[in-house]
């Protein structure tokens, strides 16, 4: 199915949530179901506003607001066109009227999956990947966290990751990662910590002691071929300290 839309993954329209998304959700549910599991699923990152339109091709369209459902929603919502967001980079308190409404489709989206498979599948968990590195700007801190709709009461888990943050081995960011679901209310029993593996001189091993040391609910890695191929030993080895005697 040809979605118009100028998003890199997917838009929010009831096209797309009700002849792709909610039959692909329950199309996972029956396969865990079948084994014997119990259904735990995850909205990866399907929040799409990152970037703007073109940003690897030269020259740029703006963020990728602009597909009709969404032009058309907000419209109707507030008497007048969505304005025209040029860069992640974009004050917010420039647009208040799209700051408010744009996180509202990303949450109607995963309200509308999870009711749907919960029809079905009442005891089914659903977690949220939010990539605190991509949404590090205070645009894209506000359209892309739909703080009314994840919950700790309406999901089970707040996975969060940050890719860029380990290429770059800001610690302080890393940190920040690990501990961002505590700011929104998760406790360390409803969070876990996805750390991309690379070579032995990025941060990840830091990061991966930052989230034992909070005893978050998983820490996943990814990925395991990458793991493997580094050679990396199993289980790792206790984290390295500086000794120092003085006096």
């Amino acid at each position: 199915m040809y979605l118009n839309t100028p998003a890199l993954q997917t838009n929010f329209s009831p096209t797309s949530i009700n002849f792709f998304w909610k039959q692909v959700y329950m199309d996972m549910v029956d396969i865990m179901d079948e084994v014997g599991l119990v259904p735990f699923l995850q909205f990866g990152e399907v929040q799409w506003w990152y970037f703007p339109a073109g940003l690897d091709g030269g020259g740029t369209t703006g963020m990728t607001f602009y597909d009709q459902y969404t032009k058309d929603s907000f419209a109707a919502a507030y008497g007048h066109p969505t304005g025209a967001i040029m860069s992640d980079f974009d004050d917010p308190a420039a647009f208040p009227d799209e700051v408010e409404f744009l996180p509202t489709l990303i949450g109607e989206f995963t309200d509308a999956v999870m009711a749907f498979v919960k029809a079905e599948y009442p005891d089914a968990k659903f977690e949220v990947l939010y990539p605190t590195d991509v949404n590090n700007t205070p645009l894209n801190r506000l359209i892309n966290y739909p703080a009314a709709h994840w919950t700790p009461s309406t999901l089970d888990n707040l996975k969060t990751e940050s890719f860029t943050f380990t290429i770059t081995r800001n610690l302080d960011n890393a940190k920040m990662t690990v501990d961002y679901g505590a700011t929104r209310g998760f406790p360390r029993t409803a969070r876990s910590f996805l750390v991309g593996i690379g070579d032995p001189t990025l941060s990840w091993r830091k990061e991966v002691e930052f989230a034992l040391a909070e005893n978050l609910e998983s820490i996943v890695f990814f990925a395991l071929d990458q793991y493997c191929l580094v050679g990396y030993a199993t289980p790792l080895p206790a984290a390295m300290r500086r000794v120092a005697i003085q006096g």
